[in-house]
């Protein structure tokens, strides 16, 4: 898609902070995954593995404090700076960041994102709870930091990705292992005809939000308030060539209150095939159980069926949008299906659709996909 604006996409080397390995148990033990993939469960894991977990700072607790309970985070961070918990790189780079877990592999370059409000090279595919943006914000605004990276997808990029894979071929700057048997490994590039050549590359180039809309409409809102502070018109994002190293695109459920399924029998529009049972293997299906039975529904056509379902069904069933709640396992969601609360379960868009749709500027609604794997928080973070 041309660009019209004048923007071009810049991933640009910052001075990224990090724990000091000597200073907590591990470095994997004060990683965790991005905030809002965080289920009760795992939130009393990450807490207990060390008190430096870096939930402790993305999930403020105490939602009765109102705008007061993201002090807290601020002032551990500050604690932690102060002693020499986390500390800043010495000088400025591009950071290639690699995660494997069994068969999968997550592959990019971090970095500082220049921001771009006209989406022409940088394209949100789904929309966005303001609810969402305005935590992420103030968390942003309170810790002074961009804690948790976005993350971008981009077509092939040779040269950035040549230099990708050259530097992987080196020592790692920062080796560390999760929980779940992933290892994380960092290396740096600052060798200024490398980082010339990739922003070269990179201009040639507009990127999809695979993960992190709501982060990004935080840094935008931020931009927007404090235009002229340094560091604003940025904020921390990981860069992926989805060629050379491709990414998962699952679905994210929903659990809808109030819905049975007498009302997906009697309501749901003409068009679409309706059988009972759950079918599995059908891209284009949608099934829906109230934890006993199933339905599944079926509509031919390239509209994905997450973007049919806010768009169509949900108002042919008389249901509250605000009342949905989102999960991004099947297992979570079943476990709260009942006789007036269902469960629906999405198959995850194609990555053809999701592309098609963020270069005509055409968002699907929130929580459509989850792409994958998604980096991990705290081995790498941006303070303004």
């Amino acid at each position: 898609m041309p660009d019209t604006s004048g923007s071009v996409l810049r991933l640009d080397p910052l001075r990224a902070w990090r724990f000091v390995a000597g200073k907590v148990s591990a470095l994997g033990a004060v990683t965790s995954p991005p905030y809002d993939v965080l289920e009760p469960a795992i939130v009393r894991r990450l807490t207990d593995s060390d008190l430096h977990n870096m939930v402790r700072l993305i999930l403020p607790r105490d939602p009765d404090l109102g705008p007061a309970r993201y002090d807290e985070p601020a002032q551990r961070l500050a604690r932690w700076q102060l002693d020499g918990v986390v500390v800043q790189d010495q000088r400025p780079a591009l950071y290639v960041y690699e995660q494997r877990l069994g068969n999968a592999m997550l592959c990019g370059l971090v970095g500082s994102l220049r921001l771009d409000p006209a989406r022409t090279v940088v394209l949100p595919h789904e929309e966005v709870m303001p609810h969402w943006v305005d935590d992420r914000l103030r968390l942003m605004e309170a810790t002074d930091a961009d804690l948790e990276p976005i993350l971008l997808a981009y077509r092939g990029g040779s040269v950035a990705s040549d230099a990708v894979d050259a530097a992987r071929a080196g020592e790692p700057w920062v080796e560390a292992e999760t929980y779940n048997g992933a290892e994380h490994r960092i290396w740096r590039i600052d060798d200024q005809e490398v980082l010339s050549a990739i922003s070269a590359e990179l201009a040639k180039h507009e990127a999809v939000i695979a993960d992190g809309h709501h982060r990004y409409a935080a840094y935008l809102e931020r931009q927007l308030r404090e235009p002229y502070r340094p560091g604003a018109e940025a904020g921390l994002a990981m860069l992926v060539d989805y060629i050379r190293h491709p990414l998962t695109l699952d679905p994210i459920h929903r659990v809808v209150p109030g819905l049975d399924l007498e009302t997906v029998r009697t309501h749901t529009p003409t068009g679409w095939q309706m059988q009972p049972g759950r079918v599995e293997g059908d891209p284009d299906r949608i099934s829906i159980t109230d934890g006993t039975s199933w339905l599944t529904l079926h509509s031919d056509g390239e509209t994905p069926t997450v973007a049919l379902l806010h768009e169509v069904l949900l108002p042919a069933w008389g249901v509250v949008e605000e009342d949905i709640s989102f999960h991004h396992t099947l297992a979570d969601a079943l476990a709260l299906a009942g006789p007036q609360q269902a469960a629906v379960e999405l198959a995850a868009p194609r990555m053809d659709q999701v592309l098609r749709s963020a270069a005509q500027g055409v968002v699907l609604p929130q929580k459509a996909t989850s792409f994958g794997p998604k980096p991990r928080v705290g081995l790498l973070f941006r303070m303004l």
